[in-house]
């Protein structure tokens, strides 16, 4: 039987190589969440392998989909120490190469390419702050600029000597691996061309003819921010990485830069997930702090399709409760709001057939107040659509392939449905009704609008429709 969600908004559950274990899949297998982020390392393609390898065996009741990060890349960690360290405005720091008397180490492969003298230094993604004052060849001498604490093996940022990182990057035989295990999102680097994602897409697609993966941009700087608009038709949707482009952006301007990224992207029917840092001080803490909650809330009201937990959580203890504290963060947001976000398409561009019927569909759905929409979605196009005006009507998603079921997991508010025929737009309303009255939550005599979108193989002719049904 098929429940009704109580949460509109996903939760993806964020993860690095080396906490993939045999432990987290019984975590996996009894957890309740919408997706697994895996953060690509090089050398943990093996572990990520073996780890999707043992989760495809698990008995889950939902499928699991599974996002793999690919634009992210940590320079340097900072080690030498095993309790924090407080430091204070004005502290002059010493950092070494290797391991020396008492002074921290920073662990990296690019110690000439990571320092520049006057550049900014930053300890996770603000903890602390520190100016480069003088670089040598194994060593590197700071001055806090701003005060905080600093953890044990904690990432190290400069981005003034950040490289661009480009997809050409990743081993082509990795990623053929990883694709043909199932991976159901790919996260690619925000500073990727447009030409560079259509090869990839290319290039997914001879892997994966009937199901690539979708394509999903990180936004991590403001140079791929003022670019967005440009890659968004490029893509299936993108990721905002908040903390990092707080690096190089005003931090005081990342809040109205996330809000317009979600329209943007709500507007131009992609898909949206908010990042960076959601609930990471519960790495160390049984409970976040209240800047992490509403951060979660924001994120909830701007009307983002997911939330990212912070992969830095499962190096803790407290993982598994700080996914529990996510969900209940979103279901009181939601269920204290009226379910739509702060924002409303006034007027939404019509540009072909989809946007017409899918734009009416909802019209008609705020107007009449069904049970649920109802879509037919081949490749999950319809559901993206219909969801992007953010209906406070759950959307029910009826598809023929379970990998797009599995890729509908990520989408705000859609619930989606499996059917193992491909049935002609004649019969498909009946085989619907009857699927739904089964085993879903919907019942004889619940008022549903049904949108078929025929970009597809339903019926042997395009079938354009939504109509407004009773369930009998």
């Amino acid at each position: 039987m098929i429940q009704q969600h109580k949460r509109r908004t996903k939760v993806i559950w964020s993860f690095e190589a080396k906490c993939l274990t045999k432990e987290l899949l019984n975590d996996v297998a009894t957890q309740e969440f919408d997706a697994l982020r895996l953060v690509y390392d090089s050398v943990g393609v093996p572990k990520i392998m073996e780890f999707l390898a043992d989760l495809a065996k698990l008995p889950l009741p939902t499928p699991k989909p599974v996002m793999i990060d690919i634009a992210t890349k940590v320079r340097a960690t900072v080690t030498g120490f095993t309790e924090p360290v407080e430091y204070k405005f004005g502290d002059k720091v010493t950092f070494v190469a290797k391991p020396k008397d008492k002074h921290l180490q920073i662990k990296t492969a690019e110690w000439t390419k990571l320092f520049a003298e006057d550049a900014s230094m930053f300890a996770g993604y603000g903890n602390v702050v520190f100016r480069i004052r003088k670089v040598a060849a194994e060593s590197v001498e700071t001055e806090v600029v701003q005060g905080g604490t600093m953890y044990p093996e904690m990432d190290i940022h400069v981005p003034d000597t950040a490289p661009d990182m480009q997809l050409k990057d990743i081993p082509r035989d990795e990623l053929t691996a990883l694709v043909k295990a199932g991976v159901d999102y790919i996260v690619v680097p925000g500073m990727a061309s447009a030409q560079e994602i259509t090869h990839l897409r290319e290039f997914l697609s001879k892997q994966a003819p009937q199901t690539p993966p979708w394509i999903i941009l990180k936004v991590n700087s403001e140079r791929v921010y003022e670019q967005l608009d440009s890659l968004l038709g490029e893509v299936d949707g993108v990721l905002i990485s908040r903390l990092e482009m707080a690096l190089g952006l005003d931090p005081a301007m990342i809040p109205i830069v996330t809000k317009e990224i979600i329209q943007l992207c709500n507007d131009k029917a992609k898909m949206v997930f908010t990042a960076s840092e959601m609930l990471g001080s519960m790495r160390r803490n049984a409970t976040p702090t209240r800047a992490e909650v509403s951060d979660i809330a924001n994120a909830v009201i701007d009307g983002t399709d997911a939330v990212v937990l912070s992969e830095e959580v499962p190096y803790g203890k407290h993982s598994s409760r700080a996914l529990q504290l996510m969900r209940k963060a979103i279901e009181d947001i939601e269920e204290q709001g009226s379910g739509a976000p702060n924002w409303l398409k006034l007027s939404p561009s019509i540009e072909n057939e989809m946007d017409a019927i899918a734009y009416t569909a909802y019209k008609t759905a705020m107007r009449l107040k069904p049970k649920a929409i109802v879509c037919i979605t081949v490749a999950g196009n319809t559901a993206v659509r219909l969801a992007t005006f953010r209906p406070p009507i759950p959307i029910v998603a009826v598809t023929f392939s379970q990998h797009v079921l599995r890729k509908l997991s990520l989408i705000r508010g859609v619930q989606g449905i499996y059917v193992d025929t491909d049935p002609s737009i004649d019969n498909v309303l009946p085989m619907v009704n009857d699927r739904l009255v089964r085993d879903s939550w919907l019942r004889q005599g619940d008022r549903i609008i049904f949108v078929s979108i025929t970009l597809s193989s339903v019926g042997r002719e395009a079938s354009n429709l939504f109509t407004v049904q009773t369930l009998t």
